[in-house]
């Protein structure tokens, strides 16, 4: 290793989030002493002052300014390409780095070349511990979430969302980690094809964590590293559109990785919720949020009887801070 060499290049996602981007530079600077690092921020035209804010607070930092909102997976996919680092890891801006937690990270995939991708423990801002860590999606996960369930058999519900459930407090290697704090080998992402461009966000990181375990590697969590995590803190006033992405990035997962038969008992199952949605919708008061409910009802439907089709960044995106 040279004197100048990278160990690990951060890539933080930004739009309108500029509180939060310098609030997670900061943690990023005073936590991280042992890897040589350099951070990359993509920001997706953001009308905030972000840009210029981190221009005069962090000059060393590497901006890459967007003219439009690419979504999260192209972004991270553009920090990719101009990375020095051995690692690769994709920060959320309303993430505050633990002392210590991003050399320790570095440090694990140094001592085992078998572990393709480390996360570590994520904790909210009321010091709740976050579930970020998860099996791969099946059937029965998405049954055992599903919004009926919920509704009429809550205890049922609970008792089988807490079995399935990581135990994210133990370090062990795991089926995937949220991209909220995901550090990757970066010749491995690379190969992978870095991030799936056809998940506008919500999914990419299932996905990419699929890939890596296909080359033999392990994904691991790390309970020894500390994050905070400010949960989607900046997409609360678009739910309704985000929710609309994260359905359109599900039926995408579906169709790329289940076989046939699932994939089919999957889309039967989400047209059946999106058309029982749309007929309660259509008897209720007119409002704005009813009207996106049923807009997001046709919508899905619509995906799921046409085939792939792309989303509008305007109309979406409400920055990286979605998990």
């Amino acid at each position: 290793m040279t004197e100048d060499s990278v160990d690990l290049s951060i890539a933080i996602v930004s739009y309108n989030t500029r509180a939060l981007m310098l609030d997670c530079l900061r943690s990023v600077f005073e936590s991280t002493h042992e890897a040589r690092f350099e951070v990359i921020v993509v920001d997706n035209d953001s009308k905030d002052a972000t840009v210029d804010a981190i221009r005069i607070g962090y000059p060393t930092v590497h901006l890459i300014v967007n003219q439009e909102n690419r979504g999260f997976s192209q972004a991270v996919n553009q920090a990719l390409a101009v990375s020095a680092g051995r690692y690769f890891l994709m920060l959320n801006s309303d993430t505050r780095v633990q002392p210590q937690a991003l050399d320790r990270m570095v440090i694990c995939l140094d001592h085992d070349q078998k572990v393709g991708a480390v996360g570590c423990k994520q904790w909210t801002g009321d010091n709740q511990l976050y579930q970020s860590c998860f099996p791969f999606p099946s059937i029965r996960d998405h049954l055992v979430h599903a919004s009926l369930f919920q509704r009429c058999a809550p205890t049922w519900q609970k008792t089988w969302a807490a079995r399935q459930a990581v135990d994210c407090t133990k370090t062990q290697d795991v089926d995937w980690i949220n991209g909220a704090c995901l550090m990757v080998r970066t010749d491995l992402m690379k190969a992978c094809g870095g991030l799936d461009e056809g998940y506008f966000m919500y999914f990419e990181d299932v996905d990419l964590c699929r890939a890596i375990q296909r080359r033999g590697y392990h994904v691991r969590h790390m309970a020894d590293a500390d994050i905070v995590h400010l949960i989607g803190r900046s997409g609360e006033r678009n739910r309704t559109q985000l929710n609309l992405v994260w359905e359109f990035s599900r039926i995408r997962y579906i169709e790329k990785h289940f076989p046939p038969f699932k994939r089919w008992v999957m889309k039967v199952w989400i047209a059946v919720g999106a058309i029982v949605r749309l007929i309660s919708g259509i008897g209720c008061q007119a409002s704005n949020r009813n009207v996106c409910s049923l807009d997001m009802s046709v919508s899905v439907v619509r995906r799921l009887w046409r085939g792939r089709q792309s989303i509008s960044p305007e109309l979406v995106w409400t920055g990286p801070n979605r998990r």
